[in-house]
């Protein structure tokens, strides 16, 4: 996220769209009378972040996720005032303008929702990009001790590598996917 904030290079963009395209694409899906759209929808989303992110003042935790939420209320009701269904219902009785009012605001359960699946698909997203960055016996090593909870000593015999092999692997994944979501999750801020 710093990096972008300052002179980010093609490839850090690349893997802010990567990791967030698809999550606003299935928030915006969300709501059907808009699925038609969605593409279009995801895509202004996509190019206010890129734009106004460089002003972007990170004020506490989880301020980048309610910043992203603000700019998808906003394009889903430009959106709709487009489209003239802000009074057409998506099946729960509320509009979908009262729908998306309630995703704007932060004590709501649809606030609450997309946090979750905000860090969740981020954290997707983020193993990724991660992945690729370490050779696979030193993937191996870290899902199989960090994720799997297989005891250090049972990873390095199957793999064939040392103790201290499996115990860095675990300490190398973990601080790359830190750097990468930096700012993102709120989980690896602590």
């Amino acid at each position: 996220m710093d990096r972008l904030a300052g002179d980010g290079t093609d490839s850090d963009w690349q893997r802010l769209l990567l990791v967030y395209r698809p999550f606003v694409d299935s928030v915006v899906r969300g709501y059907p009378s808009l699925a038609s759209q969605a593409d279009d929808i995801t895509q202004e989303v996509m190019m206010v972040l890129m734009r106004e992110l460089p002003r972007f003042q990170r004020q506490r935790t989880g301020s980048f996720r309610v910043w992203l939420r603000g700019i998808t209320v906003n394009q889903l009701r430009i959106a709709l005032r487009r489209s003239k269904k802000f009074q057409q219902s998506d099946g729960d009785g509320l509009s979908v303008a009262q729908q998306v009012d309630q995703l704007s605001d932060p004590a709501s359960l649809a606030s609450q929702q997309w946090d979750e699946e905000h860090d969740r698909m981020v954290l997707e997203r983020i193993v990724q990009v991660v992945r690729g960055d370490f050779k696979e016996v030193t993937w191996t090593a870290f899902q199989r001790y960090a994720i799997d909870n297989q005891p250090p000593g049972e990873v390095a015999e199957e793999l064939d590598v040392s103790l201290n092999s499996v115990l860095l692997a675990k300490s190398r994944v973990l601080r790359r996917m830190r750097e990468e979501a930096a700012g993102l999750i709120d989980e690896w801020e602590k």
